[in-house]
């Protein structure tokens, strides 16, 4: 994958919704089970994208 290709900005895009979503979560609700989930979804997804850069 090409740094600043469709797909990289996509990848980037989810991944800022994410971690905004896990801040949100943080604040807003009392299990702390659902911010873990998205933050790891969201370091999960940025770590694929890295992955993704290296190799493709």
């Amino acid at each position: 994958m090409i740094r600043g290709s469709k797909a990289d900005e996509v990848l980037t895009l989810l991944f800022m919704l994410l971690a905004v979503a896990a801040i949100i979560c943080f604040f807003a609700v009392e299990s702390r089970a659902v911010f873990m989930v998205c933050g790891g979804v969201a370091a999960l997804l940025r770590i694929v994208q890295y992955i993704l850069r290296f190799f493709l």
